[in-house]
């Protein structure tokens, strides 16, 4: 083999090893609510979009809220895309670092909708008392259970005065359609999703009584008040440069992204403050101050 050959194949050689290493694949966990499918079409493009403004690849992991910690404290994400319940007690035991929160139509908080069907004569906090109610993935979920249970002890209810309480652990699209079968009396799931159901033609908003219904300035229908969205986060394994070009890049996402779009988003703010959620699990007695 000539020598000029034989130098063309090493730079080659050198130039794939150079740029497999430096493209070594970035994992992002992100909450999979709606199911895996879901997760994996509406954040992809934005997994693909931080990789490109970072210089390596960044791979979609999709989880479930109780799969979070695990993922965390096996070092098998990078980075994590989840809600504020989540994000608090993974900052407070394995020091995890915000970099921005969520920004989406109506701003950078949402909240949790308790509601019932139509016609059940279910429509206030109190009526909730001796009903089955269902929630989703208890002590993991922020909008689908811990805004409510929270909601509802600070007006002396609690679960126990239900007669029944149970968890899906698939999807929040089961509680929504469990009420409207009548296979339980109340539901418990986070603002914007039954508008989203209602655009999906699966369901009528019309059809549920909104229990302790909000006005302010969230625009979707909720009955808790407002906490922060969800946090993009840093593992502390993570590398310290990437992540500020990973904040940066989130803080720079335009709502017009493509990205964004997809997502249904704006965008990313600052990181918020979590001093409310660490309040309501604290009074709930939540990870990571018991249970």
């Amino acid at each position: 083999m000539k020598t000029s050959v034989k130098l063309a194949l090493f730079i080659a050689f050198l130039t794939f090893f150079t740029t497999n290493s430096v493209m070594a694949a970035v994992n992002l966990g992100v909450i999979s609510s709606r199911g895996a499918l879901k997760a994996q079409a509406k954040w992809g493009p934005l997994a693909k979009y931080f990789g490109g403004e970072i210089g390596d690849s960044v791979k979609l992991v999709t989880l479930t809220p109780d799969q979070v910690e695990s993922a965390v404290r096996q070092k098998r994400v990078d980075y994590i895309l989840v809600n504020p319940v989540v994000t608090a007690v993974v900052h407070e035991k394995y020091k995890t670092v915000p970099l921005a929160t969520l920004k989406k139509k109506f701003g950078s908080q949402f909240a949790g909708v308790i509601f019932s069907k139509k016609g059940s004569n279910i429509t206030s906090n109190g009526d909730l008392k001796g009903k089955k109610v269902m929630a989703y993935k208890f002590g993991t979920s922020a909008a689908a259970y811990t805004f409510q249970v929270y909601h509802l002890k600070q007006q002396g209810i609690t679960p126990k005065d239900f007669s029944a309480f149970t968890e899906t652990r698939k999807k929040q699209d089961d509680i929504v359609l469990s009420v409207k079968a009548g296979l339980v009396d109340v539901g418990f799931v986070k603002s914007g999703l039954l508008e989203a159901m209602e655009k999906e033609k699966k369901i009528k908003i019309s059809d549920f009584n909104i229990i302790d219904k909000q006005n302010d300035s969230l625009k979707k229908v909720h009955s808790t008040e407002l906490y922060p969205h969800w946090f993009l986060s840093a593992t502390a394994s993570a590398n310290k440069t990437q992540s500020k070009k990973l904040a940066a890049a989130a803080l720079s996402l335009s709502a017009s992204n493509a990205a964004a779009k997809k997502a249904k988003i704006k965008g990313f703010v600052k990181p918020l403050s979590l001093d409310k959620v660490l309040t309501a699990l604290k009074a709930l007695n939540l990870p990571p101050f018991g249970k």
